[in-house]
Formats: structure tokens, sequence, C-alpha cells
């Protein structure tokens, strides 16, 4: 069972993430098996961490709640907000096959649907396949998010791989769901493969 985590740092934690930054690489790197991505969400100009997403297995939502209650970050008081939703893959990629391109930089987009999602996101369906299927180098990893049984979509996830921010803005804006105004709760960060999660570093 997939889940996408998002997990929000508290404001001016950085100091406190230097320090707890091994403890968690270490407790990250045991998960290496069972994670598709993770890494940090930044500001545009990555002169801040604002948090973390992760997209990765668990046997239930238990254990992934029980993954966050564990984090290092977590214990130390550097994150304490936390949205865990079920999740599933689009696309077979992970941070170790994934399109990417040398110099690009990386996106973050988590939407929330509006009330009348569902029937926004039917209507534009077809569209919004073509869409994804044109621009499919620029995706990493997208896929809905998930009600809890499974059995409804709520939202979608999406890792961008773009020259730029713009170029990554652009290729959401442009994007038939978005414009369609399926979502109304969006998150919208620059962002970066985790430290032991980065092919092109590891």
């Amino acid at each position: 069972m997939l889940f996408s985590i998002v997990i929000f740092d508290e404001p001016d934690s950085g100091a406190m993430r230097d320090v707890w930054r091994e403890r968690h690489l270490v407790y990250l790197k045991a998960f290496d098996e069972q994670t598709l991505f993770a890494g940090p969400f930044t500001a545009d100009d990555e002169s801040a961490d604002l948090g973390s997403l992760r997209l990765i297995e668990f046997a239930d939502r238990a254990a992934a709640e029980q993954h966050v209650a564990d984090e290092p970050y977590v214990t130390a008081g550097i994150q304490k907000r936390w949205h865990i939703n079920r999740w599933q893959a689009s696309v077979p990629f992970t941070w170790r096959d994934c399109p990417r391109t040398d110099g690009n930089i990386q996106a973050l987009f988590h939407g929330l649907d509006v009330a009348d999602g569902p029937e926004r996101r039917a209507a534009h369906q077809a569209a919004q396949y073509a869409y994804l299927d044109a621009h499919s180098a620029s995706i990493m990893s997208r896929g809905p998010i998930l009600t809890d049984d499974g059995a409804a979509n709520k939202g979608s996830v999406m890792l961008f791989d773009a020259p730029d921010m713009a170029a990554a803005r652009a290729l959401l804006e442009n994007m038939p769901f978005y414009k369609a105004g399926c979502y109304g709760d969006i998150l919208f960060h620059r962002w970066r493969f985790g430290r032991v999660f980065d092919r092109n570093k590891v």
C-alpha cells in the first residue's frame, strides 16, 4: 500500500535541522527498499527547507503513522504537522530510474480536490491524460491521492523535472485538471532529492 506523506518544518528550525540531519538520514536509509521518492521541499531559491515529501510503501496506515512518529525531525520537534494519504502511482518510476535531465530543478505539486472535483476530473480526463503523455519526459512521478479505503480519488501528487521554477509552474498551470479548477488545497514548491535518494550523488 503506497502513501504520500507531506511533513512541514516548524518556522526558523533550520539550525535544529542541521543538528539532527545525520540521524534523520540514517533513519531514512533504513526505508530505502520501500521508498519511491523522498526529499525536502524548499523556498524557490532554496534558501530554506520548508518540509519534506515521501512516496513510500507500508502495510497499512498504522505503519505509515508510526514511521512519521519515529522520524528524528519529529521527535526533536522540528516537524509537528503532516498529511498522510493513500496514494497510487500512475507511472512506474522511483528515484532510481525516473526521467531526469542534468541541470534541471525539481518541483512538487500536492493538490486536494474541491468538493466537485470528481465531476470536474471526469469532464477533463481525456485531455489530462493526453497532456501528461505529451510531457512525460518532465514528470518524474505522478498519481492520485486516494480516500482511506482506496475507492476514490481526492487529489494528485506530482514531481516535475524542469529547467527552472517558471517552467515547472507553467507545466502545472497548463494542466487540464488544474485549469478546470479541480484542486482547492494546493502545495507547490521547489523540491530536491533527499541525500540518500539521489542517484546522481550516491
